[in-house]
């Protein structure tokens, strides 16, 4: 079975494959930075066949593209490749993505987007086009961004994708200061949740919820749990009890205090104890210096961070600048006067009026709505 050469670019066909290269990157969000999704397309009777189709392995190697040709074997030969990412002219094990696919014969390479890194943009569609291989890049670009966020922030501010997610009733209260722990949206905005757990590389919470709240911050969807993201604590003094579900769970599920260097020893110590990873970092006004935390946390491998709370966190995170992304649950229940504000005090509008952020989805949630806002400057 041999394939056709594609002949002219169909825009339309090349924004339908792309998609479907987005959305097989996706599957690996969580575990690998940058999640790429690559396809190799050949065509039988002038009709799109995908012969082979690759994203980031865990660990980062083999890429997506190098997946997507092995998979395809000679059908790769006059083939064209969609690709999330532009691929790397570096050598891994000898060969670089961009000399795989030269050896291949792949005759047209359509990618989403240059490499954000500054060492790599550009090089490996010029060594294609240079080896007589069609280049088309910037279909669904946009959208490519949103899926490699995490590398292009790391690369490009030295921090985090940060998403904040708020649970936001219908006075805007986020809880209660006093009483049982009160759960304000519902099992669907849960299960939305749960998602965007599993394509984070880490969730972050300040203390006062761990006290408060108690939670494990794991993935609850059956057989999923190993998809949890690394926990992280911002915990100034190492309060973080041993007895706590977080620190209950540290031996199957990584779990981060990010604390004051004069954070006490003793404290640390019982937390390391009990299979915790001490993160100290300097401190800044009212307790961790949060933007020297962002950077230690991107070091350390953290490209996407899912921020649940609490208010001073959040507005922490906000007034700072330090958010790319905020995903508001509104329920209708209400808290009453014994709440606590979604923001510490400052009013969601500083989100929902903000120039700063954009509106780019909204959708029902049950009995909740959630809108969901990115950074727009």
């Amino acid at each position: 079975m041999a394939t056709e050469r594609t002949g002219n670019a169909d825009p339309e066909l090349d924004r339908r494959l792309m998609a479907v290269a987005l959305r097989f990157g996706r599957r690996n969000l969580g575990s690998v930075a940058p999640a790429v999704g690559a396809l190799v397309v050949g065509f039988e009777s002038g009709e799109p066949v995908i012969f082979g189709r690759g994203n980031t392995a865990a660990g980062g190697i083999p890429h997506a593209e190098r997946g997507a040709l092995a998979m395809a074997g000679e059908l790769a030969r006059d083939s064209t490749l969609y690709t999330t990412l532009e691929p790397s002219p570096v050598a891994v094990d000898g060969v670089s993505d961009v000399q795989a696919l030269i050896e291949a014969g792949v005759s047209r390479v359509v990618s989403a987007l240059e490499s954000p890194d500054p060492q790599i943009t550009g090089r490996g569609h010029a060594q294609l086009r240079d080896a007589g291989i069609a280049v088309t890049v910037g279909v669904l670009g946009d959208e490519a961004r949103r899926l490699h966020a995490g590398t292009i922030s790391v690369l490009a501010a030295g921090r985090p994708h940060v998403t904040l997610k708020l649970a936001v009733s219908a006075d805007g209260m986020i809880g209660r200061q006093t009483g049982e722990r009160m759960l304000v949206s519902g099992r669907e905005a849960f299960a939305r949740l749960q998602t965007m757990r599993i394509e984070a590389d880490a969730t972050l919470i300040g203390i006062g919820t761990a006290l408060v709240d108690d939670p494990s911050l794991t993935v609850r969807v059956p057989g999923l749990r190993a998809h949890s993201p690394i926990r992280i604590v911002l915990d100034t003094q190492a309060r973080l009890s041993p007895k706590s579900s977080l620190v209950r769970g540290a031996a199957d599920t990584a779990l981060w205090v990010v604390c004051s260097n004069e954070a006490p020893l003793a404290h640390r110590e019982a937390l390391l104890a009990h299979g915790v990873e001490i993160l100290p970092v300097g401190t800044g006004s009212g307790g961790i210096d949060i933007e020297a935390a962002m950077r230690l946390l991107a070091e350390r491998g953290v490209t996407r961070l899912l921020a649940e709370g609490g208010a001073k966190v959040a507005a922490s995170l906000l007034g700072r600048g330090l958010l790319d992304e905020v995903v508001l649950f509104h329920a209708p229940v209400v808290v009453g006067p014994d709440g606590v504000r979604a923001l510490a005090g400052g009013a969601l509008s500083a989100i929902e009026r903000s120039p700063r952020f954009r509106r780019v989805e909204e959708a029902r949630l049950g009995e909740d709505r959630m809108v969901r806002y990115e950074r727009a400057v």
